[in-house]
């Protein structure tokens, strides 16, 4: 699958935590039989996957689900019910609820490769408001962060975002600081 468009909408909560992170993504299928997405999520230190939830919201159902407490990751597979042919596009929603780790300072989506377009909304509870955001990039997780950019909060909605048109291969995120 190619991924055409990526939005993601991140909730943080009152603790300040990673509460849940809800993505709706269009799709190409580049073969014939394609009916399947695998969705990764990566909470944040002191995570327990055990206690997240995946929910698929429109246009796919869950299948397997992994996860791995040392890395706090999770692997959720999303079934389309249809095989797709090859050309065709395809939207589905799903969301990760989380809550199990600490104060987050960061959301981020690594890509393999160049892609379409890809969104990220964070917005924050009225009771944990941060003093700055600001947006980063990376070329690996090794590479030291670039492309920071401060990124104003809404005052109304409390949220932030950014836009990449084409992603490339690499780390896109948002940071934010509460002091």
């Amino acid at each position: 699958l190619h991924v055409l468009g990526h939005h993601e909408r991140v909730r943080i909560g009152a603790r300040r935590e990673l509460a849940e992170r809800e993505a709706q993504c269009v799709v190409r299928a580049h073969r014939d039989g394609v009916d399947r997405f695998l969705a990764v999520h990566h909470g944040d230190p002191g995570c327990v996957p055990g206690h997240m939830t995946v929910r698929a919201l429109e246009n796919c159902r869950t299948g397997r689900i992994r996860r791995h407490r040392g890395t706090g990751g999770l692997g959720a597979e999303l079934l389309f019910d249809t095989r797709l042919r090859a050309g065709d596009t395809f939207l589905f929603r799903y969301r990760v609820e989380d809550g199990t780790a600490g104060v987050a300072r960061e959301c981020f989506r690594e890509f393999d490769s160049a892609g379409g377009q890809y969104v990220l909304q964070v917005r924050f509870d009225s009771d944990a408001l941060p003093v700055r955001c600001h947006r980063f990039t990376q070329s690996s997780v090794a590479a030291p962060r670039g492309g920071r950019q401060e990124l104003p909060v809404s005052a109304r909605h409390r949220s932030v975002h950014l836009v990449e048109t084409r992603v490339r291969s690499g780390i896109v995120g948002i940071g934010w600081d509460w002091e």
